[in-house]
């Protein structure tokens, strides 16, 4: 009953602030899941609405690339998926957990670099909001610039990726990065876009001229709180 009621309280909360009744269908499937014991990792899936996850899985194909800011369950998804996963973890006990499980599994086209956040003396003086700061509002990143974490898929060319995803740390930043590195035809996959800051700096991805774009709000595995992820179809 308390996890009936926490849903029907946050399916309320999103139809009311985003006229959205989409992701009261996905009540059962959230129920039945949160009540599985699973994890994103052993269903390797990515931790993203339900809608996102059918989404990606119509949509990816053997011949793909992907790159990824933050690793996990999605890191497992796409390798299963495609034909090779690039990925960016900036937490080194996380990327060594994942490493063992993609050894078990046996899985050869994933690469992931850890590259940690680097102190730096300015951090007070620099904006979580702008993407050319480099900084996080997360606490556990205080005092830290992911310049590096994000800078690191510019060692491949432009117009290289078919997929792109957006889900680690200072997301805006890495969303101005990916943008001349995803192929015509090809996404930019950003989670979370609830907060507003993540996309506020790109008025180019509204332009349905240039970027086709579909999201996706509601229920996400083991969570409470709902969530929205946005798609940007390249033109």
């Amino acid at each position: 009953m308390k996890e009936f009621l926490l849903y029907v309280r946050f399916a309320i909360d999103y139809a009311l602030n985003n006229k959205t009744l989409s992701h009261i269908k996905q009540f059962i499937r959230w129920y039945k899941d949160k009540k599985s014991g699973d994890t994103t990792l052993n269903r390797r899936s990515p931790w993203m609405t339900y809608d996102a996850v059918d989404f990606l899985s119509a949509t990816c194909r053997p011949g793909m690339s992907v790159f990824e800011w933050g690793s996990g369950g999605s890191t497992l998804f796409f390798a299963s998926r495609c034909k090779q996963v690039h990925t960016v973890e900036h937490d080194p006990d996380w990327k060594d957990f994942l490493n063992k499980k993609i050894e078990e599994l046996d899985l050869k086209n994933v690469s992931i670099q850890e590259i940690a956040g680097k102190p730096i003396a300015d951090f007070n003086e620099r904006d979580y909001r702008n993407p050319d700061d480099f900084v996080s509002k997360d606490k556990k990143s205080a005092g830290l610039s992911f310049e590096d974490y994000v800078k690191a898929i510019d060692t491949f060319p432009e117009e290289y990726f078919d997929l792109v995803v957006v889900d680690g740390r200072v997301r805006n930043c890495c969303v101005k990065r990916a943008i001349p590195h995803v192929k015509k035809g090809g996404y930019l996959i950003v989670d979370n876009t609830d907060r507003s800051y993540y996309l506020a700096p790109f008025p180019e991805l509204q332009d349905p001229s240039k970027w086709k774009k579909t999201e996706f709000q509601g229920p996400v595995f083991f969570q409470h709180a709902f969530s929205k992820t946005s798609f940007f179809k390249k033109a």
